[in-house]
């Protein structure tokens, strides 16, 4: 019985994550994160909604996250360093601005762009 409750909640826990993840909802360690409307707050101005730049953002130099090649050799680290740094006079750092936790949490946004 005991075992059939563990494997109710793993399951439970696993299904919530799969349709969390084929819907395109972020979840984050804090759960209480919406990276989506993180992205359109802080991003979706330059990076446009769908991860391609805006007119303003390709004045810019912003990056084009739908690209497949800049996603497969941009590492997540180097995307979480780009948003805490920005890029002095084309991108503003935000590590003032958000928390380390809704930072990593707009990672997967951003790698969600590349499978579209």
């Amino acid at each position: 019985m005991k075992k059939r409750g563990i494997f109710s909640g793993i399951s439970l826990a696993v299904m919530a994550g799969a349709i969390a993840y084929f819907s395109g909802t972020s979840i984050s360690r804090a759960g209480d994160i919406d990276a989506t409307k993180l992205y359109m707050s802080h991003c979706k101005t330059c990076h446009g909604e769908n991860g391609h730049p805006t007119d303003l953002g390709t004045g810019l130099g912003a990056r084009e996250f739908a690209n497949a090649e800049w996603q497969a050799k941009t590492t997540d680290e180097q995307i979480i360093k780009q948003i805490n740094n920005g890029t002095p006079e084309k991108m503003m750092p935000f590590k003032e601005k958000m928390t380390q936790e809704e930072i990593k949490a707009l990672v997967p946004i951003i790698r969600g762009f590349g499978k579209k």
